[in-house]
């Protein structure tokens, strides 16, 4: 009886220490054990009060890359069918709508969503000793608020600073690439991995912690800074959704993929239907293809239409071939002998030489 109480004390202990370290696991360590990534939310109020002008997405790969994508708050999405910023966002429904909308942009969901009023901005930037600076040309802001006017040069800013600086660059700034800020979270972040006790003391929540300890741990090799991929269109500020999903796919799961605007092809008329080649490259060009040349072929008798692939360029027949209607022979550069048609076309991943029986397909 005692051995029999003694095998259920130890059974009993052994099922309490696994549950104790399965439900201590935070919710970071399960999502990278599944190999997936994860995501934190950052949304960066420079004055008090106010919706965020920068929102934050802290990521970690479960290849073990850290990345910070910087999202302007004047950055327009669609909702209802209206154009909105995402400052005008937060400002009609809050936080929470905020944090959705990134979350579908992006097509990921946030372990955590935090706000960063300007104390708690203040006092992350003084554990790190203040942020540096180098503006090429002299930036000047005076309003009621803020108050700038920073020569050219490096300098340090002080947590103050770094406020009305952000301000100046997100706001007032006419740099549509963001490069002044992204050049400020650059300093930003090696500060942060050279001092990682600043964040560590301000994360807040155990998962947060966890977080952050992970991504620390990792060499500053490991760090990628982005911008959110954006274009202007009619005066407004958009996600370019391709870019936007390229770089998700880099950033979050380490893969790439192509896109036809990639993809540079000159097209030759191989045979004596006239405008051929020009119509061809009209069509492919209303597509998204990059047509970087139209001409003749060496002679007008081929029988079958051929693609010929550039060096390095295999990884791009897939996105053109399956828009062809019939049959295309594909030949290495060097199998085809462009000696022929006067060499390699300046600029070209593909020559297309348009065979008897080709046509594009509406």
């Amino acid at each position: 009886m005692r051995r029999i109480s003694l095998v259920l004390g130890f059974l009993l202990i052994a099922l309490g220490l696994s549950l104790y370290f399965a439900l201590s696991r935070s919710e970071v360590a399960h999502r990278l054990g599944r190999g997936e990534p994860v995501h934190f939310l950052y949304l960066l109020r420079l004055t008090q009060d106010a919706p965020p002008d920068l929102a934050l997405v802290a990521s970690l790969s479960p290849q073990g890359v850290f990345s910070l994508v910087l999202i302007p708050g004047t950055l327009f999405i669609p909702k209802r069918g209206v154009w909105t910023t995402l400052g005008s966002l937060h400002a009609l429904e809050g936080a929470k709508a905020l944090s959705a909308a990134l979350a579908g942009l992006l097509e990921i969901s946030f372990v955590e969503e935090k706000e960063i009023g300007p104390g708690d901005w203040d006092r992350l930037v003084e554990g790190l000793g203040g942020v540096v600076v180098r503006p090429t040309e002299r930036l000047f802001l005076k309003e009621s608020q803020f108050s700038l006017d920073l020569p050219p040069g490096e300098q340090l800013l002080s947590p103050q600073r770094t406020r009305d600086f952000l301000v100046y660059c997100l706001r007032y700034a006419q740099d549509p690439g963001f490069s002044l800020s992204r050049e400020f979270f650059q300093d930003f972040l090696l500060r942060l991995w050279a001092k990682p006790k600043a964040i560590l003391g301000w994360a807040g929540s155990w998962n947060a912690r966890d977080f952050w300890q992970r991504a620390l741990a990792l060499p500053e090799e490991k760090v990628r800074l982005e911008i959110l991929p954006a274009r202007l269109e009619e005066a407004r500020l958009i996600p370019d959704l391709v870019a936007v999903r390229k770089l998700r796919e880099k950033l979050f799961f380490g893969r790439s993929f192509l896109t036809r605007d990639e993809v540079r092809v000159a097209v030759l008329n191989g045979t004596r239907e006239r405008f051929l080649a020009t119509r061809t490259a009209s069509w492919l060009s209303e597509r998204g293809f990059q047509v970087v040349g139209v001409g003749m072929a060496d002679r007008y008798d081929y029988e079958r239409t051929i693609l010929v692939v550039g060096a390095g360029a295999t990884e791009k027949v897939p996105l053109l071939k399956e828009l062809l209607v019939g049959e295309v022979v594909v030949m290495a550069e060097k199998d085809f002998g462009t000696e022929r048609i006067g060499g390699w076309p300046k600029g070209a991943d593909l020559v297309l030489i348009l065979g008897a029986g080709f046509d594009v397909r509406s």
